[in-house]
């Protein structure tokens, strides 16, 4: 994380140091195979990293969850985290601390613990980040951490949210737009309070958490992604479902920067998943297989009745005919993403059911 995140993350005045300056910054470091203290540090801060990054999300009845940090080249301090809470509501969590290196991941392993130890109070998410920002002035005086956190209520899709000078949430659906709630960092004023804000998230609509190694990623030519980029780019590919549209952010950026990432990039993608079980099984093909494809392979199928015991019935036919037009591995893949949803579906009418029950 740059100390430029106080600043909105539109202004122009939002720049990297030049990539002429980046490159002479790394020669005058020292290289970790000429250091084995050095290269046994980098080394534990990339363990200590990866092992406070969850390697499962929760699975949430209706809703689609997907998380990935993509490292850099200077090891970082971006974390997420998704605690439960109670009445139907689950939490989202996405920070980025300041500075790199070891420093950077110890930071980062205190303030993630200190998150939890404050989200089990179960308070809004404003007073759940004002708790935190003094636990961590306390706790790590010389440190600073955006973060945004967000309440989902799983049933109706309601959001509260509140921000700590992170970049705002982006809502993608037929149009995309920002959930725009500004807020000082963690660990600069202890008197400091946050707003806690709510939105709507409808059926099929997308929410992307993200840090800024994604919109500060910057080109041969010196130019950030940025937001604008960022946005066309979500505009274009709005109807993917989280796991695929976290590849295509990431591989963009990869691209637009040539592979040479001085910041992390880590993304938090929730997607409110569709009433319809034909609907969002159609969904999947779209996003497996493509518009064309997809159209082609439901035309064949008929009406197949909307529940998961017919559609379970009707997974053979789809592998089949999917494997004889387009190989066995998409139809591999393809089954893998229908058979996972319906399940999804299943599991969540028992809910219902028990609940109403």
């Amino acid at each position: 994380m740059s100390w430029t995140s106080l600043i909105s993350h539109r202004s122009a005045h939002r720049r990297q140091p030049p990539r002429s300056a980046l490159a002479a910054r790394a020669a005058q470091r020292p290289s970790p195979g000429d250091h084995p203290e050095l290269a046994q540090d980098l080394r534990m801060a990339r363990e200590l990293q990866q092992g406070l990054l969850l390697q499962t999300v929760p699975r949430l009845p209706r809703w689609e969850l997907a998380a990935a940090s993509l490292p850099a080249t200077e090891i970082g301090g971006d974390v997420y985290d998704f605690p439960a809470l109670d009445n139907g509501w689950h939490g989202l969590m996405i920070g980025d601390v300041s500075g790199h290196g070891l420093a950077a991941a110890l930071r980062m392993a205190v303030a993630r613990t200190l998150f939890r130890q404050v989200a089990r109070e179960k308070l809004d998410p404003g007073a759940t980040l004002a708790a935190l920002n003094r636990a961590l002035i306390s706790e790590m005086p010389h440190g600073m951490v955006t973060m945004m956190y967000v309440h989902a209520e799983i049933e109706t899709g309601v959001l509260r949210f509140a921000n700590a000078g992170h970049n705002f949430p982006v809502v993608i659906g037929r149009d995309v737009r920002e959930l725009e709630l500004s807020g000082l960092p963690l660990g600069i004023d202890p008197d400091e309070e946050y707003e806690t804000m709510t939105a709507q998230l409808d059926p099929g609509e997308t929410v992307l958490l993200y840090t800024d190694g994604i919109t500060e990623a910057n080109d041969r030519r010196e130019r950030m992604y940025g937001y604008a980029r960022l946005q066309s780019l979500l505009l274009r590919h709005h109807q993917q479902r989280p796991r695929t549209m976290m590849s295509t952010i990431l591989n963009t950026v990869k691209a637009w920067s040539e592979n040479t990432l001085v910041d992390d990039m880590t993304m938090v993608v929730i997607r409110r998943r569709l009433p319809e079980l034909d609907a969002e099984l159609r969904n999947v093909c779209v996003d497996v297989m493509g518009e064309m494809a997809a159209a082609a392979l439901w035309c064949e199928l008929g009406n197949v009745p909307a529940e998961p015991a017919a559609w379970q019935a009707t997974l053979q036919q789809v592998g089949k005919t999917v494997q004889a037009r387009h190989g066995r591995g998409l139809s591999r893949e393809l089954l893998s993403q229908l058979r996972l949803t319906i399940e999804e579906y299943r599991t969540a009418s028992r809910v219902e059911v028990g609940a109403q029950g």
